[in-house]
């Protein structure tokens, strides 16, 4: 490279960084002018809250027993709402053995009631064909009773012959 390139090159640097010297110098101003405006501002905020802040500090001394009384009773509290939860949880169970206890023993007096229903038709059904078969006996004899009367009444008709008459007119009538 030339020296007179080399100068050149040399001269644009340093006018770069002078550049950004000054282009530095000039946010370092802006920020230090937005920094003033802020701090204006911020002191005019700290002088209205000032006050309040006092309040409230005031406010916190006078009632800082009663804050605490207040956060052991809600200690006192969250622990008594524990013991009940323990209490309530234990109860449930109670109760879900009981009812499933009671659902198991009503299971079994069902199945015991079905099984006297079944065997009170199975009995009804015996002493029905009893019943039906100590009716029908005397039935059955009064029915053979009756067709033997029918019968020696019909041997005693019949052994009175007809006369031709009668025979003839039922000849007739069959021809």
């Amino acid at each position: 490279m030339q020296e007179d390139t080399f100068r050149w090159v040399i001269t644009g640097a340093v006018l770069i960084a002078t550049l950004c010297i000054f282009l530095m110098a000039a946010v370092s101003f802006v920020l230090y002018r937005v920094i003033a405006q802020m701090k204006i501002k911020v002191d005019g905020v700290i002088a209205k809250a000032e006050p309040i802040m006092d309040t409230v500090r005031k406010v916190a001394d006078e009632n800082a027993p009663k804050i605490s009384v207040l956060g052991m009773r809600a200690v006192e509290i969250a622990a008594n709402a524990k013991e009940i939860s323990d209490v309530a949880k234990d109860q449930a169970h109670r109760f879900a053995e009981v009812g499933r206890d009671l659902a198991d023993r009503a299971k079994a007096q069902i199945a015991r009631v079905d099984n006297v229903v079944d065997e009170t038709v199975s009995q009804a059904h015996v002493v029905g064909s009893g019943v039906k078969d100590a009716v029908m006996k005397p039935v059955r004899e009064a029915s053979g009773l009756m067709a033997g009367i029918k019968a020696a009444v019909n041997t005693l008709a019949a052994s009175r012959r007809p006369t031709v008459d009668h025979i003839t007119q039922d000849e007739e009538m069959f021809i």
